[in-house]
């Protein structure tokens, strides 16, 4: 697993005027360089030379921030050092943008990719000016991709979960199984029972190596509510010194533990009938994600419209079948059930795929 730094050597620039006249000359040297605009940077009270470092630093976090390390190139393990030159106008624009050297691997284009979006952004520069009039600056910038090793943690809201294991969490229970725990520990909310409600949730827990137990994220794919991830947290609360700590490195980590919890509402006889409905729901889906697997689209949404006839509300089957409709390319499905997944889940993960896949959706239709 490997992850991108990025260094940006600074800017350099060249030493002769490349036209002759007024309107069109191309320096790349005057007395006045043209700078990365910065609001923070501008507003400095201090020397020009104090800016242009300022901008400097901006322009490196800019480009950090926004410049992808191209996939094919960390596949290749391709490193180096891509140069591109611009010429910045003098109305803050830039033009003539042109790749002097490539690394191969989609670096050079991924560089040049995010000059081109510079301007449809409104991302401007302060123009360079010679002898107090504005005038066009030539400018190159190396940009180095650099390959390193990823850290063998992960940051989860603020706690450090390691990713990169020499031996796992084991659960350590007097139970023979973290199934027959939960089973005993977990209550069915009693306010419930008449209701039947029934569904599953998936729960990321934190074990950490003091033998501490926290609650990282629940997924309420049925909708349960409150009351139920309620009983979750006192479940998790149970669970102090039941685990034996992973390891990396001959110490003990903090790691991450994923587990389905249930709810079936077995003690309420009444329930028999939603509860045989709610299984054969779960092996319509399950049959759907198999034949999913298989390439098999149509007869997958087919098993997971099925499911979803049994029990509606169920955000992982919805989810399934919005991928399916998004391989055919039937967006209007896609975009409802992936929207129904958000709502349900009260996730953002979504939230920068449902613009496209919806705006499509609303151009096909005009």
């Amino acid at each position: 697993m490997y992850r991108f730094r990025l260094i940006i050597f600074g800017m350099f620039w060249m030493s002769v005027a490349v036209a002759q006249t007024a309107d069109t000359t191309v320096y790349v040297v005057t007395n006045e360089m043209p700078r990365f605009y910065y609001m923070g940077c501008e507003k400095l009270d201090t020397t020009e030379q104090a800016k242009q470092q300022c901008s400097q630093q901006a322009l490196l976090a800019f480009i950090y921030t926004n410049v992808q390390y191209p996939l094919q190139a960390r596949l290749d393990n391709i490193e180096g050092t891509v140069v591109a030159s611009f010429v910045i106008e003098p109305d803050s624009t830039i033009s003539k943008i042109a790749l002097l050297k490539d690394i191969g691997g989609g670096c050079g284009n991924a560089v040049v990719e995010l000059l081109n979006a510079l301007n449809p952004n409104n991302i401007r520069w302060i123009p360079g000016k010679k002898e107090g009039e504005k005038v066009r600056v030539k400018m190159t910038l190396p940009v180095k991709f650099k390959l390193t090793e990823a850290p063998p943690y992960i940051m989860v809201e603020g706690d450090t979960v390691y990713t990169q294991l020499d031996e796992e969490a084991v659960f350590n229970g007097d139970n023979a199984s973290i199934t027959s725990y939960i089973e005993e520990k977990l209550p069915y909310p009693a306010a419930y029972l008449d209701s039947c409600a029934i569904g599953y949730m998936d729960v990321q827990l934190l074990v950490q190596p003091d033998g501490v137990v926290k609650t990282l994220n629940v997924l309420d794919y049925c909708y349960l509510g409150l009351d139920f991830q309620l009983e979750i947290l006192g479940l998790t609360t149970s669970m102090f010194n039941i685990w034996k700590p992973a390891t990396y490195q001959g110490r003990n980590v903090p790691t991450s533990v994923e587990l389905r919890i249930p709810f079936i509402p077995s003690k309420n006889t009444a329930c028999k009938a939603i509860i045989a409905e709610f299984e054969q729901s779960q092996a319509l889906a399950l049959e759907g994600s198999q034949l999913y697997q298989e390439g098999k689209l149509d007869e997958s949404i087919s098993k997971m419209t099925e499911a979803l006839s049994l029990f509606p509300i169920n955000a992982e089957i919805l989810a399934a079948r919005g991928q399916a409709y998004l391989d055919q390319k039937r967006y209007g499905e896609a975009c409802q059930d992936l929207f129904n997944v958000r709502y349900l889940l009260a996730t953002k993960a979504y939230d920068s795929l449902l613009p496209i896949i919806c705006n499509i959706t609303e151009e096909k239709k005009e």
